[in-house]
């Protein structure tokens, strides 16, 4: 197998977000290079290796990182003809690949037979949009993002940067907080504007709210605005507003709170794609029967299932675990939303009919930046008030990790409510998350939608498809220690068929049968 000689490019767009389709790209990476290619990760912004490694529990050593300047995807093609293999594991971009090996990996298909109010979207609307609105195109190297007191604050990391694609902006003003307000800390900070240093032309200090206001003003126009913090670590500052003194910048914020969905587009989404493009692919590989379903409803392509590598070992039941039910996901109401506020609800019922006594509901998850997503996590807090309901909001892992450890139940509703055969983009793709829950010894009880029941076989948990079964199924499993206890040694052992390892098998197992063909 192995084949030194060889090169293999992996591109990801979203590589430096380190989240589930990511970790499936590090998976191909990590497995290419111990098979002997030269590996490459090719992507746009920069990524932390050292969080990258600790956070997504892999090893980048021999793996080259390539940035490339950032541009449309169709001008990408040229970038898969230099790699004896390359794969396409960046959602949504179909850009041509020009390998004479060629792998594309779908987390879900786009359609490409679109309707004209879709097509004129795509191809007018979204497009005008970008060039009439004044916004930030991207925020980069920010520790982490919270909600407090009805505000989004994004916590600055060592180097945090905004970047903007319109060229009229010559002044900006931002807001920073600070929860200990020190003058150590205001001097700690450094200002760039396009890369270069910069001193802002006024500033102002509340003490009474620690929060400081910049404001600043360029020669020429503002691309990318910048702030290193060397102490972060142990001083913590957030940004908690950008203000940009043009009407296309109020405009934008005005849309943004009043049609969401559309807003999010503007940052990425299907653009159109031809057939042709996805058939220039010698294979297509997709992450579950669900996905590869929708792949030949929507393309008439065959596909390849190859589950997402999920890291089970450092997942490990508690010897004492707690009566506790536990939930992963965002707080958000665009897209396959998590449906934490229905869980709550459920969770009351089950409390206030006394089908639960002594539980908790434990609900990890950060917050979609957008006012619609702040309001819907504040209803839930709102939702919870008086029942014994916690919320983990931007727990570190080790939390994470430790609240799946105590737990006994695990919860997962994504597509609840929602018509499957009409949306299936709403539903679970697959759910790792549930994986790591069952590697952890918690009792999956799960939708019957999307790819939860390909995870979740009768004799490891339970699948639902409505609330009563939700209900039913969390009671027996509450009250009956003894079927909680062989179900969680059923959940675990299920959780390995989903390991890195066996994800290593099947990828280097397709592999092999590629190079036959």
């Amino acid at each position: 197998m192995k084949s030194s000689h060889k090169t293999a490019g992996i591109y990801n767009r979203w590589l430096f977000t380190l989240g589930g389709g990511e970790q499936v790209t590090f998976a191909y990476a990590e497995a290419l290079r111990d098979a002997g290619y030269k590996t490459t990760l090719v992507t746009h912004k920069k990524v932390d290796v050292e969080s990258a490694e600790k956070k997504m529990g892999v090893s980048l050593t021999d793996i080259e990182l390539r940035y490339e300047p950032l541009r449309p995807v169709t001008e990408l093609s040229g970038i898969s003809q230099e790699y004896d293999l390359f794969i396409n594991t960046s959602y949504l971009d179909y850009f041509p690949n020009r390998s004479s090996n060629g792998f594309l990996s779908v987390f879900f298909p786009a359609e490409i037979y679109l309707s004209l109010w879709e097509w004129c979207k795509r191809t007018i609307f979204l497009p005008s949009l970008k060039l009439l609105f004044i916004y930030p195109t991207d925020y980069s190297g920010f520790s982490h993002d919270t909600f407090e007191e009805g505000k989004i604050c994004k916590w600055l990391g060592e180097s945090s940067e905004i970047s903007f694609s319109n060229q009229t902006i010559y002044s900006l003003a931002i807001e920073l907080h600070v929860p200990t307000f020190a003058v150590s800390i205001v001097e700690s900070l450094v200002f760039f504007i396009n890369k270069k240093t910069v001193s802002p032309d006024r500033k102002r200090l509340n003490h009474t709210t620690n929060t400081l206001r910049y404001f600043f003003c360029s020669s020429e126009p503002i691309v990318n605005f910048a702030i290193t913090h060397k102490k972060w670590k142990i001083q913590k500052i957030s940004l908690v507003k950008l203000t940009i003194p043009k009407w296309r910048y109020y405009l934008y914020n005005i849309f943004k709170l009043l049609f969401p969905k559309w807003e999010m587009r503007l940052h990425g989404g299907p653009g159109v794609t031809s057939l042709s493009d996805i058939q220039s692919y010698k294979r297509i590989i997709t992450i579950s029967k669900f996905c590869q379903y929708w792949i030949k409803q929507y393309w008439g392509l065959e596909s390849e299932v190859l589950y997402p590598p999920v890291n089970t070992s450092v997942f490990l039941p508690a010897k004492n675990k707690q009566n506790w039910i536990c939930h992963i996901g965002r707080f958000f109401v665009t897209g396959h939303s998590k449906k934490q506020l229905e869980l709550i609800r459920v969770f009351k019922e089950l409390v206030d009919s006394k089908q639960l006594i002594d539980w908790q509901l434990h609900l990890i998850g950060s917050v979609h930046e957008g006012a619609n997503h702040e309001a819907y996590y504040k209803a839930c807090l709102n939702e919870a008030l008086g029942y014994p309901i916690q919320f983990h909001c931007e727990a570190p892992f080790v939390e994470v990790r430790e609240v799946l450890s105590k737990s006994k139940i695990y919860w997962h509703a994504t597509g609840l409510d929602e018509d499957q055969k009409k949306q299936p983009i709403l539903m679970e793709h697959f759910g790792i998350t549930t994986v790591e829950a069952m590697a952890s010894g918690c009792v999956p009880i799960v939708i019957n939608a999307g790819g939860q029941p390909e995870i979740v076989i009768a004799e490891s948990g339970f699948t639902w498809n409505n609330r009563e079964e939700l209900k039913e199924y969390t009671a027996r499993v509450a009250n009956n220690s003894e079927l909680r206890q062989q179900l969680s040694i059923a959940a675990k052992k299920r959780s390995a068929y989903f390991s890195k390892k066996k994800f290593r098998e099947r990828f280097l197992k397709i592999l092999k049968s590629n190079q036959k063909t």
